[in-house]
């Protein structure tokens, strides 16, 4: 498949086909070599039924990066993945600056801001990462599928975990 097929017309309707089916999160994973024991990973997904997984692979190409692996439930989606702060930054955000998305607009902005702020390592304060929280709480609707409750973490974050306590 050439890059010449992405065209500003299929690059409109990706965007507006991700606005459906994608999502844009702050990840919250437990780590104990990090300084709170907690990591916050921005990562974007988009989900499809195994019979259109090669839109997935378009995106792969589009985007030049990420992977496409199949959920363990339901067994029959698909889920395009890219993660971490650097790729976020320079490939995810550029794109919908450029194509920008309507039903997920304010989400996105708040990945944004989260992406933004980590990629100028804003986050490795105390008062930088609780923000981060703040922020990673507010993309994903109160907390919605979020392992811990908000309240934990910020104790965490407060009394300067260290892994051995």
């Amino acid at each position: 498949m050439s890059d010449s097929i992405f065209t500003e017309q299929l690059k409109w309707f990706l965007s507006g086909f991700i606005d459906g089916e994608g999502s844009f999160c702050l990840n919250i994973k437990s780590r104990k070599d990090s300084k709170y024991g907690l990591r916050i990973e921005p990562a974007f997904y988009v989900y499809q039924h195994e019979k259109s997984v090669h839109i997935l692979e378009l995106l792969r190409k589009m985007f030049g990066c990420g992977s496409i692996h199949r959920k363990t439930s339901p067994y029959s989606v698909f889920t395009y993945q890219i993660s971490g702060i650097k790729p976020c930054y320079t490939k995810v955000i550029p794109f919908f600056e450029k194509y920008p998305l309507i039903v997920k607009s304010q989400t996105f902005e708040i990945f944004k801001k989260a992406v933004d702020f980590m990629y100028k390592k804003r986050h490795l304060t105390k008062e930088g990462f609780l923000y981060l929280v703040d922020l990673a709480y507010e993309i994903n609707q109160q907390g919605k599928g979020k392992k811990w409750e908000k309240e934990t973490i910020i104790t965490k974050i407060l009394r300067d975990y260290t892994p051995n306590s």
